[in-house]
C-alpha cells in the first residue's frame, strides 16, 4: 500500500486524498465541510497518509480543516500544500507559506508553486522563494505544480540547497498528455508525479451529469463521460476485480508510477482511495486500459500545458482575478 515519494524518503500511501472540494464554490461545497471531514477521518483509519491541499482551496478552509482533523486524531500524515502561482517574489512566497503553516497548525511536508509564473518572471525567483520557505522550517521539501517539461528543467537548474521533489500535474486515463515528454523527463530525474483530477472530475467513476461548475467548465469531463469504449473497458475491469470504476482508474495511475490524489466528499470516496492504494492491476487490464485511452495521449495536445494562460497574465492581475472572481475555488 505504501512506497517512497520520489527522492524525499517519505513513505506514503500509493494513492492520496485531494482536498480541492473542501469549501469550494466550483464543487458546490461552500460551507459544507462535514462530509469532507468524515472522508479524511475514514482515509486515516484505512491507512491513507498522503493529503493534498492549497492556500486557494476554499479560501483557506481546506488547509484549516485538514489541520484540525490531524490535530484531533494525532495522526502523522504527509501533507502537500501549494502557494498560488501569482506569488513570484521570495517575500510573497515565504509569507504565503507562513499563512499555510498557521492554518494547518504545522509545516507541510511539501510546499509547491501551484502554477507557472508569468513569462516575464524568471523561474529561479520562484525557486528562491520556495527554498527560502524551506530554510525557515516552513516545509520539508519543495516542488512545483503544472510545470511543463522546459519550465521544470529550468526550475531544477535553479535549485541550490533543495531539489525539486514533486511536480503535481493533471494525469488520468482521459488526460495522458504528460506521457509524451513531461513524465519521461520526470522519471529520468527522479521527480515524483502527483496526479490531480485522476478521475477527471468523476467521469472515470461513472459520472455523466455536469451538476456543478467544476464539471461544466471541463471539456475533459465531457469527453470522458461520453467515451463509450473507455467506459466499457473500465466497467469490465471493475466487474472482474469486484471494485468500482474509480478504484480501477486510480490504480491504473499507481501502476504507471504516479501518486493519484483523489478528491473526496464522503466516506465512500476515502474507501476508494484506500482500495486503489492496495490494488495491483493485472497486466492484461493495464494493457486494455492503455489501448482504450490511447487517443488521450494527444487529443489535448502533445506537450503538457495546463494553466498555460497564466503565463500571459501579470501576477497582480492574477491575484485580483482569483481573489475577486474565484475566491473559494
Amino acid at each position: 500500500m505504501y512506497r517512497v515519494l520520489g527522492r524525499t524518503g517519505l513513505r506514503v500511501s500509493r494513492a492520496g486524498v485531494g482536498l480541492w472540494q473542501a469549501g469550494s464554490r466550483l464543487w458546490g461545497t461552500r460551507g459544507q465541510l462535514r462530509g469532507v471531514r468524515e472522508a479524511i477521518l475514514r482515509a486515516l483509519k484505512l491507512g491513507v497518509n498522503l493529503f493534498d491541499t492549497a492556500e486557494l482551496y476554499g479560501g483557506g478552509a481546506s488547509e484549516r480543516l485538514l489541520g484540525e482533523v490531524l490535530r484531533e486524531t494525532g495522526e502523522d500524515a504527509v501533507v502537500t500544500t501549494k502557494v498560488a502561482g501569482f506569488r513570484t517574489t521570495v517575500d510573497s512566497i515565504v509569507k504565503a507559506a507562513e499563512a499555510s503553516r498557521r492554518r494547518l497548525g504545522r509545516a507541510p511536508d511539501l510546499l509547491l508553486h501551484h502554477w507557472p509564473p508569468p513569462f516575464y518572471v524568471d523561474v529561479c525567483r520562484v525557486v528562491r522563494g520556495l527554498e527560502g520557505a524551506a530554510e525557515k522550517g516552513l516545509a520539508g521539501y519543495i516542488g512545483v505544480s503544472n510545470y511543463p517539461q522546459p519550465l521544470l528543467a529550468r526550475a531544477m537548474e535553479c535549485t541550490r540547497r533543495y531539489e525539486i521533489a514533486v511536480n503535481q500535474v493533471h494525469y488520468s486515463l482521459g488526460y495522458r498528455v504528460a506521457e509524451n515528454r513531461l513524465k519521461p523527463f520526470m522519471d529520468q530525474h527522479g521527480v515524483a508525479l502527483q496526479a490531480w483530477s485522476p478521475l477527471d472530475k468523476g467521469a472515470l467513476a461513472g459520472k455523466t451529469r455536469a451538476d456543478n461548475m467544476a464539471r461544466r467548465l471541463d471539456p475533459v469531463f465531457r469527453a470522458v463521460a461520453r467515451d463509450g469504449e473507455l467506459q466499457r473497458v473500465l466497467g469490465e475491469a471493475a466487474e472482474r476485480l469486484g471494485v468500482s470504476k474509480a478504484v480501477v482508474a486510480a490504480a491504473w495511475l499507481v501502476a504507471k508510477g504516479a501518486f493519484p490524489l483523489v478528491g473526496v466528499r464522503k466516506r465512500s470516496h476515502a474507501e476508494a482511495v484506500a482500495e486503489a492504494a492496495r490494488l495491483e492491476l493485472p497486466s492484461s487490464i493495464i494493457e486494455a486500459l492503455d489501448r482504450a485511452s490511447e487517443r488521450y495521449r494527444t487529443r489535448w495536445g502533445t506537450c503538457y500545458s495546463e494553466l498555460r494562460w497564466s503565463r500571459a497574465v501579470p501576477g497582480p492581475l492574477q491575484a485580483l482575478l482569483f481573489r475577486y472572481l474565484l475566491r473559494g475555488i
